[in-house]
């Protein structure tokens, strides 16, 4: 029997990776389609019914956290393994809460990743469970979950449970699809701490659910919007170093069942614009730039698209200060260190022998195949088919 899988990553190239190390002739798995963010991966569901869910967790939109609490609820038949480039506890704990089958870190080990598929196609087999009967299950948990559980659906989005219920999806396509541009730009505007492009995209979008949507619908709105407005807000907050405690207290009492879009959509704007100004205080009071923070986040990330630019955002430092202190610190400059780390994995990669050269290019960064090679013989004076003895 084979089993489905579905990728969700919005890394096209992480999503190649992961169709290029997998077992899938010898696990009796096949690839059923692609998601690029959360919320097209719960679209993908309904259409698929996949056996097996691979998800990354740090996505726009609807996040890595939030699909697996909708997989939960609504597809609890599903294997899921999730992947992470951030060695992050709270991921972990996350994964578990989800049972997740495994919880594999980036850049993928291939044996990792086969080792979890094998795993979830040894769970499905012990269950007898079919690959057509996951839609049925997943069916049958969402209209219990709509009937039986709101206060579930209500926890950890700050509003009062038991009150109202968290509609899972919209029925409309067109409208999921503007919700998801939407939190799009409300994200952007928060990474670049701009309260005014907040407001704008909140704005926009409760203008436009006001138009779009059925009364009922409307009537759990706010609770949809407070749960993905908290989602970007942990992840900006980890990603700042900032509390959301005070700025999040009190949010219930502007949303309630009755609120309009509108209100709804001014008082989250209110509550992100807070965090961006928080953000930004931190940022002034930094007193030097951290180098070694700035080292450990490419050895952490650098099969990613690492540049001088993203960096100096990342960091909120200019392009040309950043350049010349990691310089001094490090010895080489921000773009030779990055294809340094890669080039490294990539030779380590070779001569283990476990993965193709075409694998290991991938999986250190590098799209284009011809210019691996260009690197890599460039670095090591022998190219990557040399190394592995004529491949």
């Amino acid at each position: 029997m084979t089993y489905s899988v579905l990728i969700v990553d919005d890394e096209p190239w992480s999503r190649e990776i992961v169709k290029d190390l997998a077992d899938w002739e010898g696990l009796g798995l096949a690839v059923a389609g692609e998601a690029e963010d959360g919320e097209e991966g719960l679209r993908r569901m309904r259409e698929l019914a996949p056996d097996i869910v691979v998800t990354d967790m740090r996505m726009p939109g609807l996040s890595g956290t939030e699909l697996l609490n909708k997989l939960g609820s609504h597809f609890p038949a599903a294997k899921i393994v999730v992947m992470s480039g951030y060695d992050d506890f709270a991921y972990l704990k996350q994964a578990i809460r989800s049972k997740a089958v495994d919880y594999l870190l980036k850049p993928l080990d291939p044996a990792e990743l086969n080792a979890a598929l094998a795993s979830c196609v040894r769970e499905l087999e012990a269950e007898a469970v079919p690959s057509t009967g996951i839609a049925a299950a997943s069916d049958a948990a969402s209209d219990a979950a709509s009937d039986a559980a709101p206060d579930e659906r209500a926890r950890g989005s700050g509003i009062p449970a038991g009150e109202w219920r968290l509609p899972t999806a919209f029925a409309d396509s067109a409208v999921l699809e503007r919700y998801a541009l939407e939190k799009r730009r409300i994200y952007a505007g928060l990474q670049e701490l701009d309260r005014a492009a907040i407001a704008e995209a909140y704005a926009a979008l409760g203008r436009y659910l006001t138009r779009a949507l059925s009364p009922e619908e409307l009537q759990g709105l706010p609770a949809r919007l407070a749960q993905d407005a908290l989602a970007m807000l942990e992840t900006f907050a980890s990603e700042q170093g900032i509390d959301i405690v005070p700025i999040w207290s009190g949010i219930e009492g502007r949303l309630g069942p009755g609120s309009s879009p509108g209100e709804a959509a001014s008082a989250l704007a209110e509550r992100l614009g807070e965090a961006a100004d928080a953000a930004a205080k931190a940022i002034r009071g930094r007193t030097r730039l951290d180098l070694d923070e700035i080292r450990a986040h490419i050895d952490a990330h650098f099969a990613e698209e690492l540049t001088l630019e993203s960096l100096s955002h990342r960091f909120f430092v200019s392009k040309e200060h950043l350049s010349r202190a990691f310089k001094a610190h490090v010895g080489t400059g921000v773009t030779d260190y990055v294809t340094m780390r890669r080039m490294v994995y990539a030779e380590a990669l070779l001569r283990e022998g476990k993965v193709s050269i075409k694998q290991a290019a991938k999986l250190a960064g590098y799209e284009d195949l011809a210019y691996f090679y260009r690197v890599f013989k460039r670095r090591f004076g022998v190219s990557p088919g040399e190394l592995r003895g004529g491949e």
